[in-house]
């Protein structure tokens, strides 16, 4: 089935990196500035057909043409200046903990430019350096692959990955690596090697890369990391999240001719590293974090588990970890690093995003930890070892501890005084949450003489069981979770035991703790929460 189409836009070298603010980024990206004809015109960096028939994948493949012998000098003298001693010892008691997700790094280019995804080498050199003398690991794509299959990562350990290919990434920060005795990821574009000189590397370059034992080379696309017509005005979406407007045919691709032509460039992207030596990639990034869309999502997220075992996401500008919920979709999230962050900064995001161990979470004695449900800062107000939560009259609140560092707890008991009741049916009810915002994430609520538990948020919460209790002032709550079942018990008497079902893929659940608090009216009195502990 053949047809005839326009060349996908290219993005110039200075923006071919470039993410959105937020992961799942699901609108139209902004329309490119110059036509394909204009790119055309652009000498020495990319030759792409005007026009070029889809009868099969080698049609367009078989076009690049590139120069991918060439293997430019690397710059060794790079020196970091020593590690800021009080951001070592930070980092070097950051907390860890078996129950861990990746923390994982996204980079672009290393070298001069204006580029806020182009880190001077200086600067690199000194975070790697700052990693090195603090004690962090940095791991690779084998440790990823053993984390899928259920084995921690060691305690303090990183990926730091590249995306894209860019020259710089050899020519600095391999020897930057190689100085600290460190190894990284590299998500290729392998339609763009030794393309648009000096800007591509070259597949000279990623052997001697491979073959240093620093690198492992991972799919980013073959020729995917482009701009495509999306309808007749000219509007432009990401390759492999848009339906791709057909000139010729005066229409959108249908979905299956989006569903072929996605696979067979991520298909490509795979062969092409195979044919030239390297390993099968087990892992994938996603150009420009662009992974959802609502008549393309589904599709593209069944092409890309059909063929890899994982794939990255990118958070940019915050700490960020990964979830239950990205995992069904064998999706992790990685938090991007660009050049404007400070050394002081790169520390805080790290720290932020290590894993905190339930045993030594002590959540009441970091009120600042405290998160609204859409994961803002929201401090909790701790007075004496009791925390006031205050809804106003006939609303809910709950405040979740630190869900980025706690996000894949997958073992632990939390357990708490819940209260200030004065009576019966006074309007007052106080929770307790274990395995926050997992979808079988469980709410012990009491009142006065009263409990029901929940599994679920809010849109499709079900009642699990409730009853009576002996009218107290609190009534002490405890919830164990345990690999496949959860124990919850009300006064030391337990009331349920709950089965945990592996998600989709196999994965969780997993998630913190939270508290929730709910007031019927303006005389009912505010929840308290007392005795708070986690083991």
């Amino acid at each position: 089935m053949g047809y005839a189409m326009s060349a996908p836009t290219v993005n110039p070298p200075s923006s071919s990196s470039a993410k959105p603010p937020k992961r799942g980024f699901r609108s139209r990206v902004v329309p490119l500035l110059v036509t394909v004809g204009l790119l055309a015109l652009i000498g020495g960096y990319l030759v792409v057909p005007a026009i070029w028939q889809w009868d099969s994948a080698s049609d367009y493949y078989g076009s690049l043409r590139a120069d991918t012998a060439e293997v430019s000098q690397q710059i060794t003298d790079v020196v970091a200046p020593a590690s800021p001693g009080d951001l070592v010892e930070r980092l070097r008691t950051a907390p860890t903990s078996a129950q861990n997700g990746p923390i994982i790094l996204t980079y672009h280019d290393v070298g001069h430019s204006s580029s806020p995804y182009t880190l001077a080498p200086e600067n690199f050199a000194s975070q790697m350096r700052l990693l090195r003398d603090a004690g962090w690991t940095t791991v690779g794509s084998a440790q990823i692959e053993d984390w899928l299959q259920g084995k921690p990562f060691p305690p303090h350990a990183v990926a730091i990955t590249f995306d894209d290919g860019a020259r710089g990434v050899w020519k600095y920060a391999d020897p930057i690596l190689a100085a600290n005795g460190q190894r990284a990821i590299a998500f290729i574009i392998t339609g763009f090697v030794g393309t648009r000189a000096p800007y591509y590397m070259t597949w000279a370059e990623l052997a001697q890369m491979q073959a240093s034992g620093r690198w492992d080379l991972e799919a980013h696309t073959h020729v995917g990391h482009v701009q495509v017509p999306t309808d007749a005005a000219g509007d432009q979406g990401p390759f492999l999240t848009s339906r791709e407007y057909l000139p010729a045919l005066g229409r959108a691709e249908t979905l299956d001719e989006y569903v072929n032509r996605v696979r067979s460039d991520l298909a490509e992207s795979k062969r092409q590293l195979v044919a030239h030596g390297f390993p099968e990639p087990r892992l994938f990034a996603y150009p420009f974090s662009a992974y959802a869309q609502d008549d393309t999502g589904s599709h593209l997220t069944d092409i890309v588990k059909s063929l890899f075992d994982a794939a990255m996401l990118d958070q940019a500008g915050v700490a960020a970890s990964t979830s239950t919920a990205d995992l069904a979709d064998r999706h992790l999230t990685r938090m991007d690093t660009t050049a404007d962050e400070s050394l002081e900064g790169w520390t805080d995001k790290l720290i932020q995003g290590s894993p905190l161990d339930p045993a030594d979470s002590t959540p009441f004695s970091r009120p600042e930890s405290w998160a609204a449900p859409n994961e803002s800062p929201l401090p909790l107000t701790v007075v004496n070892q009791s925390a006031v939560l205050d809804p106003n009259p006939g609303e809910y609140t709950s405040r979740m501890f630190a869900p980025v560092q706690t996000r894949l707890w997958r073992k632990y008991t939390v357990d708490a005084d819940l209260g200030n009741f004065r009576e019966p049916d006074d309007g007052t009810t106080t929770g307790l949450i274990a395995l926050a915002q997992d979808p079988q994430q469980l709410e012990v609520a009491v009142g006065a003489a009263n409990f029901q538990v929940t599994e679920g948020g809010a849109e499709n919460s079900r009642m699990l069981a409730s009853g009576a209790l002996p009218v107290q002032v609190s009534h002490h709550v405890t919830i164990k979770v345990e690999t496949e079942s959860a124990l919850i018990s009300v006064d030391g008497r337990q009331v349920l035991s709950v089965a945990l079902r592996p998600a989709a893929g196999g994965f969780g659940p997993a998630g913190g703790i939270a508290l929730s608090a709910n007031r019927s009216h303006v005389a009912s009195p505010v929840p308290v929460v007392s005795r708070l502990t986690v083991s």
